[in-house]
């Protein structure tokens, strides 16, 4: 079976993980405040917060804006993980749900015709989809409305455009592997002191021991996951690279009757390739077709708006349009050449094959 999604371990990760493991030093260590360092060269902020995961990062931030600011309005799309909706609603705000564009990534003109110009406090999260590194003429939007910036960057190592906070997560499949974690990056002094405070329950040390100054949970990177986040960091970009000539691939031998590979950017991270289907076409059926020949694929996400606990009565005309027509199909840096070519060739049976069992 050719894995939709696949990790990367190298000799190097298992000596960096090693040299944790000698040392004993397994919770909070070096390796952490290394790593945090070290990703300043991808998220190009000042602070850079390690986490236990980025949902962690996404309700500790919408935590401190509730205390900073009261109530907000979050403007975010419902093709996206369930964790950073979750941290907004569980922190008190509203979710207003905008709708996509033909690479399943907000719409900058449908946020436009969403925005509610009423006085709120208002936070535009966009989902950089699939790795892209920039959603256009999103921040200029938000500078002009007065909007706080969130990226849900867990997609996209290295954004391409500006923010005001981004939160990253770290996983077995993802550009960057460890068996879970996360970092929030900003420019802002205060917030960070908060998140760094708060990401261990709110300590403030006392020489040996501490006071507890604010709200906060065990939310904290390890110095084990760190020490193989460190490692990563030097191939990262590499895996990048060997993802978008994967990518590169199925765009150009995929058949266009088929249906469209959603677009990257440039500075994407190509976490997924997403083939958005033409009218006739279903994801669960190709899927299904896939899977009974060797390929596994899979679809992300279930729209938010339509699930039973974030259910919204609303029209979200782009994506409602896109039901059942949206597969993902694998890229990760250890596919093989023959493995590429079997993906393409049952992607062209099954649209040879159409509606002959229907």
């Amino acid at each position: 079976m050719i894995k939709c999604f696949d990790s990367s371990i190298c000799q190097k990760d298992k000596k960096n993980l090693l040299e944790c493991l000698e040392s004993r030093v397994l919770a909070f260590g070096p390796n952490v405040s290394e790593f945090e360092n070290r990703y300043a060269n991808l998220s190009k902020k000042e602070y850079n917060i390690g986490f236990n995961s980025a949902s962690s990062a996404a309700y500790l931030l919408y935590q401190y804006l509730y205390e900073k600011m009261g109530k907000c309005r979050v403007y975010t799309t419902s093709l996206g993980f369930v964790s950073p909706v979750y941290a907004a609603i569980k922190n008190n705000h509203e979710v207003v749900y905008v709708d996509v564009d033909d690479n399943l990534i907000m719409s900058t003109r449908k946020l436009k015709e969403s925005f509610i110009d009423d006085g709120a406090p208002s936070i535009v999260m966009p989902v950089l989809y699939g790795g892209v590194s920039r959603v256009p003429d999103m921040y200029k939007f938000c500078k002009e409305n007065n909007c706080i910036l969130v990226l849900d960057s867990a997609h996209c190592i290295s954004p391409t455009m500006d923010y005001d906070y981004a939160f990253y997560s770290f996983h077995p499949v993802k550009p960057i592997c460890m068996s879970n974690g996360g970092l929030l990056a900003t420019d802002d002094k205060e917030s960070a002191n908060y998140m760094f405070s708060g990401r261990n329950f709110g300590r403030q040390m006392e020489g040996d021991t501490y006071d507890l100054v604010q709200a906060g949970f065990n939310f904290y990177m390890n110095n084990l996951n760190a020490s193989l986040g460190l490692s990563q960091i030097d191939k990262c970009l590499d895996n990048v690279e060997k993802r978008k000539n994967n990518f590169d691939f199925l765009k150009n031998n995929i058949p266009k009757e088929l249906g469209y590979l959603a677009d990257h950017d440039e500075s994407s991270s190509y976490y997924l390739s997403s083939l958005v289907l033409n009218n006739k076409y279903s994801s669960a059926i190709m899927r299904q077709r896939l899977r009974e020949n060797g390929v596994q694929s899979s679809f992300h996400y279930p729209y938010l708006h339509k699930t039973k606990f974030y259910k919204q009565d609303i029209e979200l005309e782009k994506l409602d349009s896109l039901d059942d027509k949206i597969i993902n199909l694998p890229i990760h840096q250890q596919l093989l050449p023959g493995d590429l070519e079997k993906i393409v060739n049952e992607c062209i049976r099954y649209c040879r094959s159409w509606g002959k069992s229907q």
